[in-house]
């Protein structure tokens, strides 16, 4: 179930790692785990450090409507994986998945799919995979995989044509969101915001989940 509008991303380095975000975020419905592989993107994160599988972190993690962000080489052994952590949404990054592959996955599996790509792959690539895509994940950064970049102007047009070309379909970003940045994104009434280090680098989390919330509703009237 997505929830709106801001969701706190972390990219857990252990499992003891991920076990703290989810107590620190606790009170949230919602919770947007990064995972990276160090093979589709250069960083690397839990469970990709040793042999540990997501499931390990079912019991943490099942209080919340659970997104995954799947910034790995093997996409579909990573969305088996987390299914079993209890993920109902999934994004998959089209660089490392065939359009067959998505389509296959999407008709056998009951859970929310999103789609994502970098900014550097034309829409025109997109676009087949949005048709049967839940939602759309545009990338506010140039390189995925790490928090704390700078805003990427693109994702702006980008949102814009899709909304185009997909009026009916949700649109989230993640990346680069933070107070400065609203600004920009807020005229565009995304549906979700995804916030990474500008929450969970914050001495107080909470506080800057909630001073964002209120931002974004305030900015979007």
């Amino acid at each position: 179930m997505m929830t709106s509008p801001i969701i706190p991303a972390v990219i857990p380095q252990s499992y003891e790692d991920l076990v703290r975000y989810a107590e620190v975020f606790a009170s949230l419905p919602e919770l947007h785990v990064d995972v990276v592989d160090g093979v589709f993107v250069e960083t690397i994160s839990w469970p990709y450090f040793d042999t540990a599988i997501p499931a390990r972190a079912l019991h943490v993690l099942e209080r919340f409507s659970l997104e995954v962000d799947l910034m790995v080489a093997d996409q579909l052994g990573a969305a088996a994986a987390w299914l079993g952590a209890g993920a109902d949404q999934l994004v998959f990054h089209i660089e490392a998945i065939s359009l067959d592959a998505f389509l296959q996955f999407v008709t056998t599996h009951a859970v929310t799919v999103g789609v994502a790509a970098g900014n550097d792959t034309p829409l025109s690539t997109l676009y087949p995979y949005l048709k049967e895509a839940d939602y759309v994940q545009v990338m506010g950064v140039a390189t995925i995989g790490a928090q704390g970049q700078s805003f990427d102007t693109r994702a702006l047009e980008r949102i814009v044509q899709i909304r185009t070309e997909f009026p009916r379909l949700p649109i989230s970003i993640d990346g680069s969101v933070n107070a400065e940045t609203i600004a920009l994104l807020a005229p565009l009434q995304l549906d979700r915001l995804i916030v990474g280090s500008a929450i969970t680098h914050a001495p107080e989390p909470m506080a800057a989940y909630h001073t964002l919330t209120e931002l974004v509703r305030s900015q979007q009237g």
